[in-house]
């Protein structure tokens, strides 16, 4: 019981549940799902525009359809990687092509359609007049803002609140080490946290066969709108990225993942810091090409997509996440990255951002976890000399413990 206490001191998790189930008016045990919870949120917030919902229909089988774009990465070690995120991609996507059950123009897309034509632009969008086309062939109506996108934008509006109260209590801990800060950045971040699942949820419900509003081209027209999105500025930025560095056929994109791309500028910096090796030199010189080169050519590139496809808004906003010295692949959706910036965050020591890597499993001996963790620090910080020592010193370590504490 302490122990969950001390959890819930530190995590705010019940409390959260609770905030979130007041706030969209069902039973604590509807937050943990997301087809109960969104059909009491839309049926309230329709409930005060005098809208009346739609019968539920009897069940349909499911049906399976097009998720996401994974890129197939670059493994291996990279210099200087910088990554940049499309901000909720699939609540702004709705937002984007105004998705929503009753801006559905037809229920049978057209046909011969696909990320791959739209990419090329091989397909004839002038024809479109009051309605924007998603990659899967449905067409959504641009004279009326659906009931979804609205709702979307208003839950969005309070997530950007509570995560700019986050980085700020954040950037207060980096300077004074408050411990009492702690708590703030742990509550912001669990409301934003809670704002953000909830939003990406609504596209899970969508494409649930056991919701009200269940539909599979309003679903596929989600995933691959935003396969569209994350295709088309890995094309556009590697075709900057060539020209401004005089290359040809270069793949600077190591890696994409749904809403987010991971960019070496190991070229960059070797041209511009020739002797001068201090990181936090390069570390502002790349925060500055982010701001001023990269994020500006970025909207430019999502301006003309919209344009493209014409439309509801230009929803698509894309923000430089991490800058690190170093960054390591394995495998798709596998990487350590040494991070020295975080969305704005710098650090005096740069920390080590991990995902998919099975570095501490419960099966590993207690005396082991430890030293994997700063083997791999040694990795990023050091080279392959100190590696191989550090691994010869520990076996023999190793060795000489007790079989009881392995």
């Amino acid at each position: 019981v302490e122990l969950v206490d001390r959890l819930e001191d530190k995590m705010k998790l019940i409390e959260l549940l609770l905030t979130m189930a007041y706030d969209a008016k069902v039973n604590y045990t509807d937050v943990l799902g997301s087809t109960k919870y969104w059909d009491v949120l839309i049926y309230n917030y329709l409930r005060q525009k005098n809208i009346v919902i739609p019968q539920k229909k009897s069940k349909e089988k499911a049906e399976k359809f097009e998720g996401a774009y994974v890129k197939e990465p670059q493994v291996g070690l990279h210099k200087w990687v910088m990554s940049f995120d499309l901000n909720s991609l699939y609540p702004h996507l709705i937002m984007q092509y105004n998705i929503s059950p009753e801006t559905l123009v037809a229920d049978k897309a057209v046909k011969n359609m696909s990320v791959e034509k739209m990419l090329n632009k091989e397909v004839d969008t002038s024809i479109l007049k009051d309605a924007t086309m998603t990659p899967n062939g449905a067409l959504f109506k641009t004279t009326q803002k659906g009931f979804l996108p609205e709702l979307m934008q208003k839950m969005y509006d309070d997530r950007v609140k509570f995560k700019q109260l986050m980085i700020e209590a954040q950037k207060d801990y980096e300077k004074t080490k408050d411990p009492k800060l702690l708590r703030d950045i742990s509550k912001f971040n669990n409301i934003q946290m809670a704002k953000k699942i909830s939003l990406n949820s609504a596209y899970g419900a969508i494409g649930n066969v056991w919701f009200r509003y269940y539909n599979i081209l309003v679903a596929e027209a989600i995933t691959t709108s935003g396969q569209l999105a994350i295709r088309y500025i890995e094309h556009s930025l590697n075709q900057y990225l060539n020209k401004i560095l005089n290359t040809r056929g270069e793949d600077y994109i190591i890696a994409s993942d749904t809403d987010s791309v991971y960019i070496t500028f190991d070229k960059l910096v070797s041209k511009v810091f020739v002797s001068d090796t201090d990181d936090n030199k390069i570390v502002e010189f790349l925060d500055r090409v982010a701001k001023e080169k990269i994020e500006p050519f970025i909207d430019k590139s999502y301006q003309d997509l919209a344009e493209y496809v014409n439309a509801y808004e230009q929803k698509m906003q894309m923000k430089r996440e991490v800058i690190a010295d170093k960054g390591i692949w394995v495998a798709k959706k596998r990487y350590i990255l040494n991070v020295w910036d975080s969305e704005g965050v710098s650090y005096k020591e740069p920390k080590l951002k991990m995902m998919g890597i099975e570095a501490v499993k419960s099966s590993t001996p207690a005396i082991c976890r430890q030293k994997i963790k700063d083997a791999l620090e040694l990795i990023m910080t050091s080279g392959e000399k100190e590696l191989n020592q550090f691994v010869i010193d520990f076996k023999e370590e190793f060795n000489k413990v007790n079989p009881e504490l392995i």
